[in-house]
């Protein structure tokens, strides 16, 4: 597989979206992998450091699928 940028081999595919990139256009982010309600309030999982494409641009709220809907 090759990187999505560049198109040199990959090493790694982005968390958030499946793209191929290669060591020099790897980015980070952290990944929620989940939320649970504590008593002190909501509390999330995280993971930090997690591959990103640098390209796909996670959305920082949560979407309606209303396709799912139906």
């Amino acid at each position: 597989m090759n990187c999505w940028v560049c198109n040199l081999p990959a090493n790694a595919t982005c968390r958030f979206c499946g793209r191929a990139v290669c060591k020099e256009h790897a980015r980070t982010m952290p990944y929620l992998l989940q939320t649970f309600q504590a008593k002190d309030g909501l509390r999330g999982l995280v993971v930090d450091e997690t591959i990103h494409c640098g390209v796909c641009r996670p959305k920082p709220e949560p979407v309606r699928l209303e396709f799912l809907e139906q």
